[in-house]
């Protein structure tokens, strides 16, 4: 019987300590369990729920816990729309450092090039998330002039921002010409004949007879387009012989020699004041390609010509030679030879040619892509 009570009494025993074995255990679970929640709530607390630009695709999906993304767009999207939310209704929203209403729709300005949007997200004793949002904005890619305004003469034909080609012509008492090109972007820049224009615009100096100048519109993105004008300044019409006014008229006898020289008459020493155009200097003597077909052959005194080359040729080689060795030969403003080739199907290049004398002679080479 004392045995029965001893074994009794150890089995309870042994059953308590089970029981106080068993909550120690359960306890600390349950304080765990309670914890992480907190730590999940609180990681939750300042982010975003939702980043959108409204007609513009993110390079990737948004997610609340991916805080980088950026967007392409073209040069003629001045603006985009901006919707930011929050996961938290009391959490506030700053782009670039400047308050936003959570679910409210912004618009931002863009700039040519990188646009950079530093987004942060606060609960007040939270940490703060931050998100970056790049926006890259095309540069511009427009070359074309709006128009050509010339102190003297009329373009022929009339200007067109896609006719490439003019003549124009002066009297002979116009010595020089101002030229006043206006381009179709103000982001453009224009040199006439490899200076820049301001808003003046830009005087040329004009010899007798035919004179080449290059207007080179470059666009924002770095590509460019040109423009030729031949100039014809005429010679002088009032020039005459200073002999004429000494020769008798027909009606009138001949008057007899004698042995002393008339002063009034010109002698062999004395100087003759017509004027004689002077010879340029500034010519080439040949000029080729590595590749193309010429719409006619070369010669000096002709400065524009078309060569037709295959769609797939994005380079070319020139080879000018001068026609008098003193004069100095540049390709688009270098002395490089190998030119590169537009993706489109005009690529227009000028060859200047510049003596001692600042004599100076352009030759316009166009090339035209096959279809």
């Amino acid at each position: 019987m004392q045995l029965f009570v001893q074994k009794k009494g150890l089995n309870v025993m042994l059953v308590l300590s089970m029981i106080w074995m068993g909550a120690e255990s359960y306890l600390p679970k349950a304080y765990s369990e309670t914890n992480t929640a907190t730590v999940q709530e609180d990681q939750l607390a300042s982010t975003l729920s939702k980043l959108e630009i409204e007609g513009i695709e993110l390079n990737q999906k948004f997610s609340s816990d991916i805080n980088e993304y950026t967007a392409k767009v073209e040069n003629k999207v001045h603006k985009i729309k901006l919707l930011l939310e929050s996961s938290k209704t009391d959490s506030s929203i700053t782009i670039n450092g400047q308050t936003v209403l959570s679910g409210v729709v912004g618009t931002y300005s863009l700039q040519t090039g990188e646009n950079k949007f530093l987004i942060s997200v606060d609960e007040g004793s939270n940490s703060t998330n931050k998100y970056t949002l790049t926006i890259m904005r095309k540069e511009n890619d427009n070359n074309l002039l709006q128009s050509i305004t010339l102190s003297k003469g009329q373009l022929s034909p009339n200007f067109s921002s896609t006719v490439s080609d003019y003549k124009v012509v002066v009297p002979n008492d116009v010595p020089s010409i101002t030229i006043k090109p206006t381009s179709v972007e103000t982001t453009s820049t224009i040199n006439v004949n490899e200076t820049l224009v301001t808003k003046d615009g830009a005087v040329v100096e004009l010899p007798v007879g035919e004179s080449d100048i290059i207007i080179a519109v470059t666009a924002e993105n770095g590509e460019k387009r040109t423009y030729s004008l031949h100039i014809t300044r005429t010679a002088d019409e009032n020039i005459t012989d200073p002999n004429q006014n000494n020769k008798p008229s027909p009606s009138q006898p001949t008057a007899q020699p004698n042995n002393r020289p008339n002063s009034s008459q010109p002698t062999a020493q004395q100087p003759n004041s017509l004027t004689v155009e002077k010879t340029s200097k500034a010519l080439l003597a040949s000029l080729s390609v590595s590749e193309g077909s010429w719409d006619s052959s070369f010669t000096s005194d002709e400065f524009t010509y078309h060569v037709t080359v295959s769609s797939d040729l994005d380079k070319v080689t020139l080879n000018p030679t001068a026609k008098y060795s003193s004069s100095e030969i540049l390709i688009e403003g270098s002395t490089s030879k190998t030119i590169k080739l537009d993706d489109d199907k005009k690529t227009i290049i000028s060859v200047v040619v510049t003596n001692e004398d600042n004599d100076r002679k352009t030759y316009v080479l166009v090339f035209d892509k096959q279809s």
